[in-house]
């Protein structure tokens, strides 16, 4: 049973690692963890079995494949230790094995509970473990289940209704209960079957759309104007930032776009303490006409002395006005800062090469465009609740500045690039990214794609956006129906062995159970 343990857990690794974006078959992502599930089904191994040769297998192979473009960070990222990057991989694949380890330990410790029904409980510990994951200090929320989705061809749809989290959720109890229906015990079969149908008619019904796309569309531009790592923040080049995207801009204007997006710290200089740049900056704008959204760093005096510096993104209106700032609250563990630091080594200063940022206070909508759009820097996009919460206040455009050139590896960029489609399939709402050297893309409000550029190029991509007049579904409703929905789901699920014996009990109980008895 060891090797076939082993060889399920290989497979299904596999078989998701081949459906995340990157890669050209996202329908995989309805099939990844079936042979996981099967060999829990078919087999039925103890915990302490099935933990060790199929679950820790699974997150090593899917750790490894999945990440094995951390130790390729370019060396432009200044990373001081670089040897570190190859530990760095080793512990993330290690990391990545507790989730599924804990996934098949507490479905096997549920089973003496729920019988028959275990297979529902599947998606239920599954997309626990993925919300805790992409929650807390060391949160990461890349490599769910769901966006699996989020490549081209794949299937975004429900998303709108029951968010990323919950598109995740149906996919694996369609898998689990597919798996229970086809490897499962004989008294298991029939609910599983009927499970599966439910789910699969639940997911094609999620097809029509819960926003609402009005007539109005804006012609908009994203700018990626490649401009090295080595030299963005050298200080001899930092006003010939601003040229460059000065001169993709006013090729922007001149095409017709009413919007143009700056990357995350396009303009690497603290304009609210740099008077030229500044007053370069809100020329620019005037001369265009143009509202402008760019990424720069600010600084601001520290109450104990010093500064602290931010990683920053304002509007700037056609009449050079700068329509207040937005810090990056989210800040990336171990790239943007180092967590817990303090704690674990007071008064000693770390350097891994990472910057070091203090984060903002939250999400924030500007109303000096065309139409109200939420700024999100680089890692944010990953987080679905600042997303929502920026549709429901009135954001009808959301726009991902990043700078994702100390990635190496194409793998890298379109697992980051795959957090857009999502939080617009999620919203309704158009997403524009756009990245100083890719990947930079507009998405409609079904996060289907409208433009793309290629990576490593320097351009200005245009395209028209439909404004959507009313959010999704899970935008005006998720923050609180999507938990509700989810505790409600483990409620009914400890009941459901009750009501299966209740139901053997009645058919036992019944005339003809009793005729054939006497028979």
């Amino acid at each position: 049973m060891r090797r076939k343990l082993l060889a399920a857990g290989v497979a299904a690794a596999l078989l998701y690692n081949l459906s995340l974006p990157g890669h050209p078959a996202p329908w995989l992502g309805w099939l990844a963890l079936l042979p996981l599930l099967g060999a829990l089904e078919a087999w039925r191994p103890d915990g302490r079995r099935a933990g060790r040769w199929l679950a820790l297998p699974f997150g090593l192979v899917f750790g490894l494949g999945s990440s094995y473009w951390l130790p390729a960070i370019s060396p432009a990222a200044d990373v001081t230790v670089p040897g570190i990057l190859w530990l760095g991989w080793l512990a993330w694949a290690c990391y990545l094995c507790l989730a599924p380890w804990l996934f098949v330990r507490i479905l096997i410790a549920l089973r003496p509970r729920l019988g028959a029904a275990t297979f529902l409980a599947a998606p239920f510990v599954w997309t626990g473990l993925e919300w805790l994951r992409g929650s807390g200090v060391l949160a990461f929320s890349w490599l769910h289940l769901s966006q699996t989705q989020a490549a081209p061809g794949g299937y975004l749809a429900p998303a709108g209704w029951v968010g990323g989290l919950g598109l995740g959720f149906l996919m694996l109890l369609a898998q689990s209960s597919l798996a229970a229906a086809v490897w499962g015990m004989r008294e298991t079969r029939g609910l599983a079957a009927r499970a599966c149908g439910a789910t699969l008619l639940l997911l094609a019904l999620m097809s029509l759309p819960s926003h609402r796309v009005g007539e109005r569309s804006l012609p908009v531009a994203a700018l990626q104007g490649n401009v090295a790592l080595k030299d963005k923040w050298a200080p001899h080049f930092r006003m010939e930032n601003l040229h460059v995207f000065r001169e993709l801009s006013e090729e922007a204007a001149l095409a017709g776009a009413r919007l143009i997006v700056w990357p995350e710290t396009a303009f690497p200089v603290n304009i609210l303490y740099d008077r030229h740049a500044e007053q370069a900056l809100r020329r620019t704008a005037r001369d265009l006409g143009v509202p402008i959204l760019t990424g720069f760093q600010a600084l601001a005096p520290a109450q104990g002395g010093g500064y602290i510096y931010r990683n920053a993104a304002s509007l700037l209106t056609p009449n050079g006005a700068l329509e207040g700032i937005y810090s990056k609250a989210r800040l990336l563990p171990f790239g943007e800062y180092i967590p817990m630091a303090e704690l674990f080594a007071p008064g000693v200063e770390i350097d891994l090469g990472q910057s070091d940022f203090t984060p903002g206070k939250g999400v924030r909508v500007f109303e000096g465009a065309e139409l109200p759009l939420a700024p999100f820097i680089c890692y944010e996009m990953g987080f679905a609740r600042a997303a929502r919460e920026s549709a429901a206040r009135g954001a009808r455009l959301l726009v991902n500045i990043t700078n994702d050139g100390w990635f190496a590896h194409p793998l890298a960029l379109e697992l980051h690039a795959a957090l857009s489609p999502m939080r617009a399939a999620e919203n309704g709402v158009p997403v524009l990214r756009c990245g100083n050297s890719g990947v930079t893309e507009i998405l409609d409000a079904r996060g289907r794609l409208v433009g793309r550029l290629p990576t490593n190029v320097k351009a200005a991509l245009l395209g028209e956006i439909a404004v959507t007049e009313r959010p999704s579904f899970y935008a005006r409703f998720g923050g609180w129906l999507q938990p509700l929905l989810y505790l409600l789901y483990g409620a009914a699920l400890l009941a459901v062995p009750r009501l299966l014996s209740r139901g053997t009990a009645s058919v036992l109980s019944s005339p003809a159970s009793d005729s054939q008895r006497r028979s």
